[in-house]
């Protein structure tokens, strides 16, 4: 039987973990939720404060604590962060910094996006991967992201996929172990569809990140699962950017997994969460095992290339 994805609603979310600040920003927005909201807050000038760091970003596609950042605020109004007030969500200021993140997002991905041309062969090479050479360890730690990239509410399966693989489904709960340009794929996905228009074409701005991926990877576990991504035509510029903003965060967070695995090495972040995984810290153990050419190039590189 085939599954198809539909976004969740708001109320069916579960509140996210709160996950370790990467930087000063990230940092403040968690110093401030998680005081009272009755009193003054601990971080004054938070606007102010981000919109330096945005200004100083090198590039905020790739920046870990503006895209933490922002991924925070997300959760804040979408399920909620254990043990955050709910009522931060209507917070007039918080509002303002999740304004000028995502404004910044779209003109770093619309920049990005005007100076070269659409790239999406990540996702369709970490999908086939997935779904035909990839290790144990590998998928574990793909389902790791994708717990990440999407949410066991609007992907049930996705569940029992990482309830078969030992893994949690805590929503959030691998935050601290992807890398970021996961993240930017989830806070695009998340920014894009706040403003899609209805129709089958908002529906398909709303499948989440890496689905294609997931659907491979939950297909090797014999989780059978399918997406609709059937979309009316792109007719306007809003949905084109849509579509190739979707195509590229998806692009960057595939090929940075796939390009890891080739070396022989984790595409997760070091962190104390995988000491304490036993799933995830077997797994980069035995990526660390496979023998990596002088050349750098990973065993299985070299295999495709005669």
């Amino acid at each position: 039987m085939t599954t198809r994805i539909a976004p969740a609603a708001r109320s069916t979310r579960a509140p996210m973990a709160i996950p370790t600040p990467r930087g000063p920003v990230s940092a403040a927005v968690v110093a401030v939720v998680t005081g009272p909201i009755d009193l003054p807050p601990i971080v004054s000038s938070l606007d102010a404060q981000v919109e330096r760091a945005v200004i100083n970003s090198r590039d905020i596609l790739t920046d870990d604590d503006l895209q933490l950042a922002l991924l925070f605020l997300h959760a804040l109004g979408d399920g909620g962060i254990v043990g955050v007030d709910p009522r931060w969500a209507d917070d007039g200021i918080l509002a303002d910094v999740r304004r000028t993140l995502e404004s910044a997002l779209e003109e770093a991905l619309r920049d990005r996006l005007s100076r070269a041309p659409i790239v999406a062969d990540g996702t369709d090479r970490l999908a086939a991967f997935l779904a035909a050479e990839a290790t144990t360890a590998e998928l574990d730690e793909f389902l790791a992201i994708a717990a990440v990239s999407a949410t066991c509410e609007s992907m049930p399966e996705l569940a029992t996929a990482l309830e078969g693989a030992g893994l949690d489904c805590s929503p959030g709960h691998y935050v601290d172990a992807v890398d970021v340009r996961v993240i930017t794929a989830r806070t695009t996905a998340t920014m894009l569809a706040a403003t899609a228009l209805r129709g089958r074409s908002a529906v398909a701005a709303q499948l989440p990140p890496l689905a294609g991926c997931i659907v491979a990877a939950a297909g090797r576990l014999g989780v059978e699962l399918a997406v609709d991504d059937a979309a009316a035509p792109v007719r306007t510029d809003a949905r084109r950017f849509a579509r190739d903003a979707r195509r590229l965060v998806d692009h960057l967070a595939a090929a940075h997994t796939l390009d890891a695995w080739m070396h022989a090495e984790s595409a997760l972040r070091p962190c104390e969460l995988i000491e304490q995984d036993g799933v995830l810290s077997a797994a980069a153990l035995a990526l660390r095992d496979v023998d990596v050419p002088a050349d750098g190039r990973g065993a299985r590189e070299l295999e495709n290339a005669h």
